[in-house]
């Protein structure tokens, strides 16, 4: 099962609003043989920790995961993330990519996309809530009575 980031209650913001990227994203099986998919980056700032990820694959499923906005940068421009996401920048045929390998207990996926676009995308996200401003969007009293109330 992908990793989930705990749920933090949000201040509601007054005006929700969110960013997505729709890219191709080829699932590389071998040095020779890839599958394109269509991968689905979402950013709502009111769950401003985590990028929302679908890949539908080509018999039309689609695939979720949640996944940190900081290993997503972070992996842009070196390599980020341990355990079931993990990403970093590449070269093929001189293009700049970013590969993104996701792991399910012993089974794993690499994909490959286009690091300008993903790039750009995040740049957008950071300029909805800025690097370091995250928690200033959590309701902390909301988010602290849901956990006492779990214990």
């Amino acid at each position: 099962m992908p990793y989930q980031q705990p749920h933090f209650p949000t201040r509601k913001p007054s005006v929700r609003r969110m960013r997505s990227l729709r890219l191709r994203a080829d699932r590389i099986l071998s040095p020779s043989f890839r599958i394109p998919h269509e991968a689905e980056f979402r950013y709502d700032e009111t769950d401003p920790l985590v990028v929302s990820l679908a890949l539908h694959t080509p018999e039309g499923s689609v695939v979720h995961w949640t996944v940190s906005r900081d290993v997503l940068l972070e992996g842009t421009a070196e390599p980020s993330g341990i355990g079931d996401v993990r990403v970093w920048p590449s070269r093929v045929r001189a293009r700049r990519v970013v590969l993104l390998k996701l792991e399910v207990q012993d089974m794993s996926s690499l994909f490959e996309m286009d690091l300008a676009q993903l790039q750009k995308w995040l740049e957008k996200t950071f300029q909805l809530v800025p690097h370091g401003a995250e928690f200033d969007h959590i309701d902390w009293t909301t988010a602290l009575a849901a956990l006492i109330r779990e214990n």
